[in-house]
């Protein structure tokens, strides 16, 4: 347990000096703020404050940059810090959830916390492998699913209930495990070295592109817009009796107007055909994600809250898809034995 004690302390100190070091980039970018204005105001140490206003930045860039990188060493520490609590388990072990791992034995797996465990034996499992990815690349996050029985893992769990999946993390422990009780592994496989890495360098060729804008939320960006547009045109005004309140208020007018026209462009979903999968561009990046045609066994017309969706059906479950128009045309046309039932 020495092992997992020394990331633990390294992940704490990492994430606590990381998030110290923002709060003073936040601190420091307040200054720099105050500093401006008071330059603006025209006031007798300008020299001093034109240092101040340097400093600050300065400090803003280099701390928060420091933040960045002690937070994310930190997360990686904690990654490292659960792969030692999995080892210490056994070299089998891995964790699918908060407190829960599952244990490969010599019929089956066992799933099991602190409270209790359970059994599951081999020939009523799964185990698929999946990569999600973000964005139309090749490079994403793989993770093996083990489709289980419901009647394992759900208390009273009735007969015709779909089996449930649990996630692992894949890493090269879990791969050697299932090669090791010669399980079979579904789904798209990794490759490894040199090849994999000139793989993941390739770029993707978009064939046909949909944009779905998000009404409610344009409607929102211009009006934050129109605020925009207002402040600028009253600090243009303000400039020509008082000088000094006019031009923060361009600056702040000037920055919303900035940030509405970035948001208005975002305010839309993206669906996009590429010759190598599906990409959904969702209005937060967390939520998209690209499917590569390997792991699309059909996509069907289908009904969602009452609108017309397009359903990829996959090994291990369906993603809902808008249907643009003509999508679903195009898609057959272009790919015939990814369409219909």
């Amino acid at each position: 347990m020495e092992e997992v004690k020394k990331y633990h302390l390294r992940a704490k100190i990492n994430g606590g000096f990381g998030w110290a070091f923002i709060v003073i980039a936040l601190i420091a970018m307040a200054g720099l703020v105050v500093s401006l204005i008071m330059l603006g105001l025209g006031n007798e140490h300008m020299f001093l404050l034109g240092i101040l206003a340097g400093s600050f930045a300065g400090g803003a860039l280099l701390c928060g940059l420091f933040g960045y990188l002690l937070v994310r060493e930190g997360e990686i520490l904690h990654r490292r810090e659960l792969d030692a609590i999995e080892r210490a388990d056994g070299e089998e072990s891995f964790f699918i959830g908060e407190g829960t791992m599952i244990t490969f034995e010599e019929e089956g797996i066992s799933i099991h916390n602190s409270e209790r465990a359970i059994s599951v034996p081999y020939k009523e499992l799964r185990f698929i492998s999946v990569c999600t990815r973000r964005k139309p690349q090749e490079k994403g996050e793989w993770s093996v699913l083990i489709e289980t029985p419901a009647s394992y893992v759900v208390k009273k769990a009735k007969k015709e209930e779909p089996p449930v999946l649990i996630q692992a993390e894949g890493k090269e422990r879990l791969y050697r495990a299932l090669e090791k009780h010669s399980l079979v592994l579904l789904g798209e496989k990794r490759e490894e070295g040199e090849q994999e890495g000139k793989k993941e360098a390739q770029k993707f060729t978009r064939m046909q592109k949909y944009d779905l804008p998000d009404r409610a939320r344009r409607k929102r960006a211009l009006w934050f817009l129109l605020l925009g547009v207002l402040l600028t045109g009253g600090g243009v005004g303000l400039m020509f009796y008082m000088s000094a309140l006019g031009a923060p208020v361009i600056v702040v007018g000037g920055y919303i107007v900035l940030r509405a026209i970035a948001s208005y462009q975002r305010g839309k979903r993206v669906f996009t055909v590429y010759r190598e999968g599906l990409y959904l561009a969702e209005l937060s990046s967390r939520d998209s994600f690209f499917l590569k045609w390997e792991e699309v066994e059909k996509i069907v017309p289908a009904k969602a809250e009452n609108q017309d969706i397009l359903r990829a059906n996959c090994l291990y479950g369906a993603y809902d898809l808008p249907r643009p128009e003509g999508a679903y045309e195009y898609l057959k046309a272009h790919f015939p034995e990814k369409c219909g039932r």
